[in-house]
């Protein structure tokens, strides 16, 4: 597994100039203690906010495993925990490169009700989009079709609190809970990295539900 140290300094001279990073290494799906995040008033979440048990995803937009989970297992979870008021799925932005950065703002341009459609639909288009010479023109493409027009994504790039916010909880979330691979998750404090099949999914959150 790649160390988040490295990946840091790698990432933030990424987003200056630009560069593209590979995907991460993943995890084993393994626990190790980590801090419990705090819930921050402006965090994105589905499910109930009084639901037993509150899971952190850490995800960056340009992951092809963190398309590929929510894409195949987070419907399922959604359906089994969510929906079902059991799970509160709370998503933070931790972009690994420029494209990927450039995406996490625009999620944050769109209606807080039209959040999570967005994350969505640039997972979901996320071979499209990354694979395209202008990242930012078929980005601004994306943003269009979810209702965030040109010059309201213009507006966000050069939001300077909002960029700085994606920027400190990346680094929150490595230098606090030990975040280092996309996707992870924190479940009751502990930490579990790379992208997992949903029956290894729902183990951990029945465990979770059991304790809570």
């Amino acid at each position: 597994m790649r160390k988040f140290s490295i990946v840091l300094a790698i990432a933030f001279a990424a987003l200056l100039i630009g560069a593209r990073l590979p995907a991460p290494s993943l995890g084993t799906g393994q626990a190790m203690a980590a801090d419990a995040p705090t819930v921050y008033p402006d965090d994105m979440y589905m499910g109930k906010p009084d639901a037993k048990v509150t899971v952190f995803e850490f995800a960056s937009l340009s992951c092809p495993h963190c398309a590929a989970f929510n894409n195949d297992v987070l419907p399922k979870i959604k359906a089994d925990y969510m929906d079902k008021g059991l799970v509160r799925w709370i998503y933070r932005d931790f972009p690994l490169n420029r494209d990927a950065y450039l995406a996490a703002i625009l999620t944050h341009c769109a209606s807080p009700i039209r959040y999570f459609a967005m994350v969505d639909s640039l997972f979901r288009s996320q071979s499209f989009w990354e694979t395209q010479p202008d990242v930012l023109v078929a980005l601004k493409q994306i943003g269009a079709s979810e209702g965030v027009d040109e010059k309201t994504y213009d507006a966000c790039i050069d939001d300077k609190a909002l960029k700085d916010k994606i920027l400190a909880r990346l680094k929150e979330a490595s230098d606090k809970f030990q975040v280092n691979a996309t996707p992870s998750f924190i479940i009751n404090g502990k930490l579990y990295s790379g992208e997992m099949p949903y029956e290894d999914f729902k183990k951990i959150l029945d465990a979770a539900l059991g304790a809570s």
